[in-house]
């Protein structure tokens, strides 16, 4: 706006006297844009390395070339900044000899240090890609810290419903980890985090995990047959029981198919009763007084029920009786892929 003014202080004929001092405040104020829109950028810029390399001691420690730049770009910037404390006024510290230069070196060596920063984020990113589900400052908090804990507030974001790590006492060993429901999963071995890189042990968490899963699954599967439904559905986790579930329904529909081959005519519509008979316990057991998890495993189990039902149920009026027919290939099926 001020700009604008003496611009149209030096188009009129009484300005003329005046010309030499509008031509330099012209001049001025054309210095003091160019000057605070660098500044501005430059303070954003060096506010968050800042919090960076001089918050973080064991990023400082990781990245000792990058932390000597910007230390180096950090005492500049103080100097920069103790000259305009000493004088407060605009038109002086922005006039200041090659004050402009002097932003613009401090702009592009900070922009070097965030592209270094950027690069050795990339760098841990590759090593545990699930890195990428978290913002750059997350990622940031978590290698800045030197306690395993501190991935607690962003594991759901790294691991669909692992709400939390479950550590052992004050110490660093992992023993399992918890869904939002508040199921937990135990792992068969436990993980000692301690001295690892945390792109390391989150990588053995990950494996662990999946192999801890398959046991229980595994077991899961071996048992349904042995054990009452109902009890089959407490026991385990509410997405094994689904996916057991949902095995042993293939099992059960192919093995029906297979007792037709063999003579006996009516095996499908036997499985379509016995199917109605486990959906009729699920609806029975929901008018009990059930904890919210258990009542939300019957529910969701009730839901899938009624379809492998309905599916069954279609089989046995369009006498679809032989696994190689499309009615059956283009279901969803489960298998347990010894």
């Amino acid at each position: 706006e001020n700009i604008m003014k003496i611009q149209s202080i030096a188009n009129v004929k009484w300005a003329q006297p005046f010309a030499e001092d509008v031509r330099i405040w012209e001049k001025k104020l054309a210095t003091i844009n160019d000057v605070i829109q660098v500044w501005v950028v430059v303070q954003v810029k060096w506010q968050y390395l800042e919090s960076i390399f001089k918050g973080s001691e064991d990023i400082a420690i990781q990245l000792k070339k990058e932390t000597n730049k910007f230390n180096d770009l950090d005492g500049r910037w103080i100097v920069i900044m103790k000259d305009t404390v000493n004088t407060p006024n605009v038109e002086a510290a922005c006039n200041a000899a090659d004050r402009l230069g002097q932003l613009k070196i401090l702009e592009k060596g900070l922009d070097e240090c965030q592209k270094d920063l950027t690069n050795y984020l990339e760098t841990k990113r590759c090593l545990f890609p699930r890195f990428y589900f978290i913002s750059d400052d997350e990622l940031l908090s978590i290698l800045a810290s030197s306690s395993a804990r501190s991935v607690q507030e962003h594991m759901l974001k790294m691991f669909d419903n692992c709400k939390m790590l479950i550590f052992k006492g004050e110490s660093d060993v992992i023993q399992g980890v918890e869904s939002q429901e508040g199921e937990r999963l135990d792992f068969d071995n436990v993980i000692n985090v301690e001295g690892k890189a945390v792109e390391d042990w989150l990588q053995i968490v990950l494996t662990e995990s999946r192999r801890s899963l398959r046991t229980v699954l595994k077991a899961g599967v071996f048992y349904y047959p042995t054990i009452d439904r109902l009890e089959f559905v407490k026991r385990y986790h509410g997405m094994l029981t689904l996916c057991g579930c949902k095995i042993w329904w293939t099992f059960q529909i192919e093995d029906a198919f297979a007792k037709v081959k063999k003579g006996k005519k009516n095996a499908v519509k036997e499985l379509s009763a016995k199917l109605s008979t486990q959906l009729f316990e699920l609806v029975t057991e929901m008018e009990k007084d059930l904890s919210k998890q258990y009542r939300k495993k019957i529910n969701t189990l009730i839901i899938v029920d009624v379809h492998g039902r309905d599916i069954v149920d279609r089989f046995v009026r369009d006498s679809v009786l032989d696994p190689r027919e499309f009615d059956w290939e283009s279901q969803l099926r489960f298998y347990w892929d010894k």
